[in-house]
C-alpha cells in the first residue's frame, strides 16, 4: 500500500512540474498554432500552488526532492509576480493622469438592481480623467457630463442598449471601433484623447469571454460522472477552445491599431484572460503593467466563482510613470474596478 502511495505521489509530482513548465511557455505560443497549451496558462495558479504544496510535503517527509519543486518555482518567479506583489509602494507625489476600467456587469440590472449612481459617484469623487465602463447597459442612468463632458457609447450593434461606454474629462479627438472577422458580443475600440495639449491613444479592450459561468462550474460539480457528465464537460472545453482562438484573432486586430499609433498608448479593460496568456503577452510587449509596478498583494480582479483570476488590466507606454494602483470591489459586480494614476514624463 505504501509503495502504491509513493508511486502516486511521484506521478503527481512529475505532472505538477510538467504542468508548471508548460504554463511558463503558454504566453509565448499562439493558440491558433496549438490551442491546448492555453489551458495551462489559464490554470497557472493551480500548477504553482500544487508545486508549493508538494515542496512542503517533501520537506515534511525530509526528502531532498523538494529541491526539484523549489528550483522550478524559483524559475518562474517573474510569472508569479504577474499575480502577486508585496514590495511596491504607492507614490505620494501628485499625478498628472488618473485612469480606471470597470466591467459593470450591466450595472446589476439583470439581477434586479442598478449600480449606475454608485459608479457615477465613485468615479466623480475619485476625479478620474478617463474611465472605461465595459458591459454597460445604456438608458439605466447616466455618468455626469459635468464631471465627464466627453463621452462615447458603443453598442454591440446599431440600436442595441448593451455595449461599452468611455467617459473623459478631456476632449476625445477621434475614435474607432475594432472590426473582427467573426461574430462576437465583445467590443474593443481606440480613443485618441487630448490631455494638456498632448494626444494619447486609449485602447479600450473587452476581449472574447470564455463562455463558462459559475453556473456551469456548479452544474459540473453536481452532475454524476457518466455519459451526461462527459458530454457537459466536453461542451465546456469546446467553448473554451473556440473563445481562446477568438481572443487570439482579436488581439491581432488590436495590436495593429496599437502599433500604428502615432501617440503614446494606454491599454485598459477586460482581457478575459490571465497574465499567462498569449493575449496578455502580446499586448504588454514593450509596455508596463500598472499592477506589477504599483499593485499589492493578490491581484485577482474577477470575483466569481472564486477571486483567483486577474483578467482586468491597465498597460501603458514608458512615457507614463505609474504612481499608484488599486483594485476596488465595493461596487457590486463580478469584476473589481481597477484604477491607476500616472506622471507624464
Amino acid at each position: 500500500m505504501q509503495s502504491i502511495f509513493s508511486k502516486l505521489i511521484d506521478l503527481l509530482n512529475g505532472l505538477a512540474i510538467i504542468g508548471l513548465l508548460i504554463s511558463y511557455v503558454s504566453p509565448y505560443v499562439d493558440p491558433r498554432d496549438f490551442w491546448l497549451i492555453a489551458f495551462f496558462g489559464l490554470t497557472f495558479k493551480l500548477w504553482f500552488s500544487l508545486n508549493i504544496g508538494l515542496m512542503i510535503f517533501w520537506i515534511w517527509r525530509r526528502k531532498k526532492r523538494w529541491l526539484y519543486n523549489a528550483f522550478f518555482l524559483v524559475l518562474g518567479v517573474q510569472f508569479a509576480a504577474r499575480n502577486v506583489q508585496f514590495f511596491n509602494e504607492q507614490n505620494k507625489q501628485d499625478s498628472d493622469l488618473s485612469v480606471a476600467t470597470f466591467n459593470t456587469y450591466v450595472q446589476q440590472v439583470y439581477a434586479g438592481g442598478n449600480t449606475t449612481k454608485q459608479i457615477n459617484d465613485y468615479v466623480s469623487k475619485k476625479n478620474h480623467d478617463v474611465v472605461l465602463l465595459a458591459e454597460w447597459f445604456e438608458g439605466e442612468g447616466n455618468i455626469s457630463k459635468e464631471d465627464f463632458p466627453y463621452q462615447v457609447f458603443i453598442p454591440i450593434y446599431k440600436g442595441h442598449r448593451y455595449g461599452m461606454r468611455l467617459v473623459s474629462k478631456h476632449k476625445i479627438v477621434g475614435w474607432e471601433r475594432m472590426k473582427y472577422d467573426h461574430f462576437t458580443n465583445n467590443i474593443s475600440a481606440y480613443f485618441d484623447i487630448d490631455i494638456k495639449g498632448e494626444i494619447y491613444r486609449f485602447m479600450a479592450v473587452h476581449l472574447q469571454s470564455n463562455g463558462v459561468s459559475s453556473k456551469d462550474y456548479h452544474t459540473l460539480m453536481k452532475v454524476e460522472e457518466d455519459s451526461e457528465y462527459k458530454k457537459y464537460a466536453f461542451s465546456i472545453v469546446g467553448r473554451l477552445r473556440e473563445n481562446i482562438l477568438k481572443r487570439a484573432a482579436q488581439t491581432e486586430v488590436i495590436l495593429s491599431a496599437v502599433e500604428s499609433s502615432p501617440y503614446s498608448v494606454v491599454i485598459l479593460g477586460d482581457f478575459n484572460d490571465t497574465p499567462h496568456s498569449f493575449a496578455y503577452q502580446q499586448l504588454k510587449k514593450g509596455r508596463q503593467d500598472a499592477f506589477i509596478e504599483k499593485g499589492s498583494r493578490w491581484g485577482a480582479t474577477f470575483l466569481k466563482p472564486f477571486p483567483f483570476l486577474r483578467i482586468d488590466y491597465i498597460l501603458h507606454d514608458i512615457e507614463l510613470e505609474c504612481t499608484s494602483y488599486r483594485c476596488v470591489s465595493e461596487i457590486k459586480s463580478d469584476h473589481a474596478l481597477v484604477e491607476a494614476s500616472f506622471k507624464i514624463n
